[in-house]
């Protein structure tokens, strides 16, 4: 109970601390919070947008990231990642902070859509937006990182993408109603960030996540298990990959991003691993080290000035 008790007091300060530095750099940001980027199901999909306002006073057009939560695809919410979202805008990187349908009413591939239209409504939008649709990445921890790398990874062959015929409507940015009628099917990114991310769902043991996920043990449905781990896209002239893993996670295995990150580097896959002491939760909770490391990485590959903050 004592362990438990300082430990909560801990992430207490943590959060003030992290409050007050975020508090610090409110100005250099726009947010604007709930907007709806993709309508699918009759449900509206919402973001939160966080805008580096130097980098817009400018007229350059900026790199921008989409923001995934975990929550074992079944809870959890964008305000998960609002401290992630917050630091990327504040390094010179754009931030779509994103929500998507949850299992179990709504399973796999459902959320791959919906992480794939907030690419969509990026580069659909991103002359009003002062995006630069050739710099777009993504980040995501936990199922939020599956879901990065599902829509990093995959092509329109692979049959992960319902844009034609379109399953989803893309919302024009400065409006909640007005469609676009017209957008880019090139969705491919320059960059992915996936923490403690569960990569081959065909290994390990089934669980409450993926009954939730697939409604169905994978010896039922081998293939789609298999269809929805990224480690079956692994190939040449993938997207830059950054991972990283806590190495006492006992939620995903951490043998998942070492195999990862070992048959990106055999397939000559720009990627970088960074293996901490800490589990799940933890390496979520206390993250400044991975996400600072992530940062520098996307500042790299996205071609960001050197004078943003970190």
């Amino acid at each position: 109970m004592r362990f438990n008790t300082l430990l909560f007091q801990i992430c207490i300060a943590m959060e003030l601390l992290s409050c007050a530095t975020l508090n610090s750099h409110e100005s250099t940001l726009k947010i604007e919070k709930n907007l709806t980027f993709a309508k699918r199901d009759k449900i509206e999909l919402l973001a939160d947008w966080y805008h580096p306002l130097a980098k817009a006073k400018t007229g350059n057009r900026q790199p921008a990231c989409v923001v995934i939560h975990g929550g074992g695809w079944y809870k959890g919410d964008k305000e998960d990642m609002d401290s992630v979202a917050r630091r990327l805008a504040q390094a010179g990187i754009a931030a779509l902070n994103i929500n998507y349908r949850l299992a179990p009413s709504h399973r796999f591939p459902s959320p791959v859509y919906d992480t794939k239209d907030a690419i969509r409504w990026l580069k659909a939008n991103a002359s009003q937006l002062g995006v630069d649709p050739e710099r777009i990445c993504l980040f995501g921890y936990s199922a939020g990182a599956h879901l990065a790398l599902m829509a990093g990874f995959t092509r329109p062959e692979d049959h992960l993408d319902d844009s034609d015929p379109a399953g989803a409507t893309i919302v024009r940015y400065g409006t909640q109603n007005e469609l676009i009628k017209s957008y880019p099917s090139d969705l491919r990114v320059r960059s992915i960030v996936a923490g403690g991310t569960p990569s081959d769902l065909t290994s390990g043991d089934y669980n409450k996540y993926y009954e939730k996920f697939f409604g169905r043990p994978p010896s039922e449905i081998p293939d789609i298990y298999k269809q929805a781990s990224p480690v079956s896209f692994v190939r040449s002239g993938l997207p830059s990959v950054f991972l990283y893993h806590g190495n006492h996670d006992w939620v995903v295995d951490v043998e998942q991003s070492r195999r990862l990150a070992q048959k990106l580097k055999d397939q000559r896959v720009d990627v970088e691993y960074l293996e901490v002491t800490l589990g799940h939760v933890a390496t979520f909770l206390f993250d400044e080290k991975e996400v600072l490391a992530a940062i520098k990485f996307l500042q790299k590959r996205l071609w960001v000035a050197s004078d943003s903050k970190v």
